[in-house]
């Protein structure tokens, strides 16, 4: 059970009735809705990175559930394994990247594993090497890396906010 409690949608402002309107009524916007000063610029810049041209659905997935997986959120990993899988990502792949962490057998290209390597090193050491930097920078360049890490950040903290909340997986 949601250490925090989940609010009744009905109840919110507009604002956060119109993102959970686009988003879904999820467990885990119902609980960030009990801080409505943030909601809207958190919402804001979710959107911005879920929108942007930068990367397509399936690199935003590989990240967010490479992520969640480094941050054992159960919660992520649930809501977005499906996710995955609509953006292209096969069984493979999805068990490189949640269960198994060899990603050599799983048919990722140059890019996508230039990804999954960022995610692990940066949660898992709290930085990137030179040498790895230097690589996705490469790849990515200065928006794509920037953007990249961004995605990271966001998934990271949220993670974080719904393993510290106890935040229970929708629908069960």
């Amino acid at each position: 059970m949601s250490r925090i409690p989940l609010v009744a949608v009905e109840e919110q402002p507009d604002a956060i009735r119109e993102f959970m309107a686009r988003r879904g009524e999820l467990n885990v916007f119902r609980m960030l809705a009990n801080a409505p000063d943030v909601f809207a610029g958190w919402t804001q810049m979710l959107d911005e990175l879920l929108e942007s041209p930068t990367f397509t659905p399936r690199a935003r997935e590989l990240v967010i559930l490479r992520v969640a997986r480094l941050q054992n959120s159960r919660y992520e990993l649930d809501r977005h394994i499906d996710v995955a899988r609509r953006a292209g990502l096969t069984e493979q792949q999805i068990s490189a990247i949640v269960e198994t962490d060899d990603f050599d057998d799983a048919d990722f290209d140059d890019t996508e594993r230039a990804a999954l390597d960022t995610v692990t090193e940066l949660c898992t050491t709290r930085r990137l090497g030179d040498q790895l930097f230097a690589k996705a920078h490469n790849i990515f360049g200065d928006e794509g890396i920037a953007e990249l890490l961004m995605l990271v950040g966001c998934y990271y903290g949220l993670a974080l906010v719904v393993n510290a909340v106890d935040v229970e997986v929708d629908g069960r």
